[in-house]
């Protein structure tokens, strides 16, 4: 019996050891991308010994590593990050982004005597002077004729600038306007690009220059310091072009008024069904919320899916419970029905973008509709939803989202977390607001098609360091993301552009 004793406890210890080591595994198993950086010398072999640093942007975690005598350095870091590239003896400012998973690469040749040669470049605060003095007296805006601005006087005093701007495809956007920006002197150049996507121009030495188009205020910036002798520069830009977003404005714009037309229609032929069968709205939305849930049966199970996927607990559930998300809030009630007995302080609040106020009377951030409940049971959630669903007269499909979340969490009672379900058809109409709002929030999407999702939401979960889910997908990343990186959901990539989010793949 002892051996046997024994026996059992050396599994039990040998099974602990085994957990352990498979944990480790699986962690390390988590998205890496491998770094390559080679450090030449332009006048020939490398750069020994340098401290190569690699400083995440999202968290400031640094990943260093000393160049062999090949001047090569290989850093592993998390995917999907952007980082800055810093090594003593080289002095420009260099980002990096890690892409998802595999091996990068890049190479640097440089002298070793840079640094050393950036002091020497270096001006004295007398030839600043002269520089700000002419800088000055320049007109407040230059409007260049053509594509190239013509050479100045006194060359040295400016940075001669040739912007290229391309689309994701790398292929040029033509008669491109962009406006450069001086921050420190206000002085601004505006043109347009060739059509090979470039404009040259001469600006001031000593100033932060931001590049601004028509629809992206500050999409990017750049520095130009005071410095000795001639200086050119390149500057490549990767843009969607004022075309593409005007081409995507307007299908969009067409896509909302088609959905306005067809929940309408919906809208008026329930209430004529309803009349016809002498009840209220309510009772009507009520004995068609029982009937659906009774006979529920779908292959979309994205509520259900989702919340059975993440534990969250002490949920406020904020969901839309506008005319296109009837089929989802009885799906909600499916969910309910089997998990209400078990979860602990659960509370909701629902919205219906307005109750029966027309367009014109929807203020922004003063719509209404709002609605909040705690856990009551299956049946008082019922006579709620139909409710506010018949409340609502649905009017435009942009939704006042950002106003359910501001007012609704005040509504509530003491919470952890924070659910939104929401059509992803339907666009945030209030998503101005987004500035009021830092309280993190896990949106359920429904609806969604391919991994295309409306942008909004995107940026919501992005700047409340939220999560995004979807039927097949838990996008928990989103929150780490920086200018310029890109996600991919389902078939289609998106990449933060200017402080949105643009999609750069075809639906």
């Amino acid at each position: 019996m002892a051996n046997t004793y024994q026996k059992l406890v050396r599994i039990l210890q040998l099974s602990s050891i085994l957990i352990i080591l498979f944990s480790a595994i699986a962690k390390s198993q988590d998205c890496s991308t491998t770094i390559n950086i080679k450090l030449n010398n332009i006048n020939g072999g490398y750069h020994i010994g340098q401290k190569v640093t690699l400083t995440s942007k999202s968290d400031s975690k640094k990943y260093e590593q000393s160049s062999n005598n090949l001047g090569e350095v290989t850093l592993i870091v998390p995917c999907n990050e952007i980082y800055d590239l810093t090594i003593p003896n080289y002095a420009n400012r260099i980002e990096m982004q890690s892409h998802d998973g595999g091996t990068m690469k890049k190479t640097l040749t440089y002298s070793a005597t840079m640094v050393e040669n950036a002091k020497n470049f270096a001006l004295t605060d007398a030839e600043k002077a002269s520089i700000d003095k002419v800088a000055e007296k320049l007109p407040d805006s230059t409007v260049i004729a053509g594509y190239r601005m013509a050479t100045p006087t006194n060359p040295d005093y400016f940075v001669s600038v040739k912007v290229r701007i391309v689309d994701f495809a790398n292929k040029p956007i033509p008669d491109e306007q962009i406006v450069l920006k001086g921050l420190k002197r206000n002085k601004r150049y505006i043109g347009k690009t060739n059509s090979s996507g470039v404009i040259s121009l001469f600006v001031p030495k000593g100033d932060m220059y931001s590049l601004s188009f028509k629809y992206h205020k500050d999409y990017s910036s750049v520095e130009y310091r005071y410095t000795k002798g001639t200086t050119e520069v390149e500057l490549s830009i990767s843009y969607l072009g004022t075309k593409e977003i005007e081409r995507r404005k307007k299908e969009e714009a067409l896509r909302i008024a088609e959905l306005d037309r067809s929940l309408k229609a919906e809208r008026e032929k329930f209430e004529l069904d309803c009349k016809r069968r002498k009840i209220s709205l309510e009772e009507g939305y009520r004995l068609e919320w029982e009937r659906m849930r009774k006979d529920y049966k779908t292959d979309d199970n994205v509520i259900i899916d989702v919340l059975n996927r993440n534990k969250w607990f002490e949920k406020l559930i904020v969901c839309d419970l506008t005319g296109s998300m009837q089929p989802y809030s009885v799906q909600l009630s499916v969910w309910y029905q089997m998990n209400y007995k078990k979860e602990k302080n659960l509370q909701f609040v629902f919205f219906n973008d307005g109750d029966q106020k027309t367009d014109d009377q929807k203020i922004i951030g003063e719509t209404g509709g709002i609605y909040y409940s705690p856990s009551k049971g299956l049946d008082s959630l019922g006579r709620l939803m139909s409710k506010i669903t018949a409340n609502g007269d649905g009017g435009d499909c942009a939704e006042n989202n950002l106003e359910a979340l501001i007012k609704g969490t005040k509504m509530a009672n003491p919470y952890k977390e924070i659910v939104m379900i929401v059509d992803n058809n339907s666009p945030i109409k209030d998503i101005k607001l987004l500035d009021k709002f830092n309280k993190p929030v896990h949106i359920i999407l429904c609806g969604v098609n391919g991994g295309s999702i409306l942008p909004d939401y995107l940026l919501l979960a992005w700047k409340t360091k939220g999560t995004i889910h979807t039927i097949e997908e838990d996008i928990t990343s989103i929150a780490k993301m920086s200018e310029g990186q890109e996600i991919k959901i389902g078939k289609i990539t998106y990449r933060i552009m200017g402080g949105e989010f643009v999609r750069i793949t075809d639906v």
